[in-house]
């Protein structure tokens, strides 16, 4: 009887170490899965501010007259004022698009 007992409280053990590594195994998955999404997520910020960065300059550069050739926008607001407004539309349209 007792022979019978301790391979059957082996058989308990082996079962509990197997699901112990299939949780842990699981536990080292999510971790992963984590990091590698906390990465993108942190890619797609840089991204988006790069955008509303390089939109914001050509729209001031654009609204301040430094780059006329073949872009008309209305009527021509040149120097700082037309800087301003074309550098708060490009940062808009990069908000709305990006």
């Amino acid at each position: 009887m007792a022979k019978g007992l301790g391979g059957l409280i082996n058989v308990g053990q082996q079962t509990k170490k197997q699901a112990l590594g299939g949780l842990l195994d699981a536990a080292r998955a999510e971790t992963q899965k984590d990091i590698a999404q906390e990465g993108l997520d942190q890619q797609r910020k840089i991204a988006e501010q790069t955008t509303a960065g390089t939109l914001t300059a050509v729209g001031a550069a654009v609204g301040g007259g430094a780059i006329t050739e073949g872009i008309k926008v209305g009527a021509s607001v040149g120097g700082l004022p037309g800087a301003a407004v074309g550098a708060a539309i490009g940062f808009l349209i990069s908000k709305l698009f990006g």
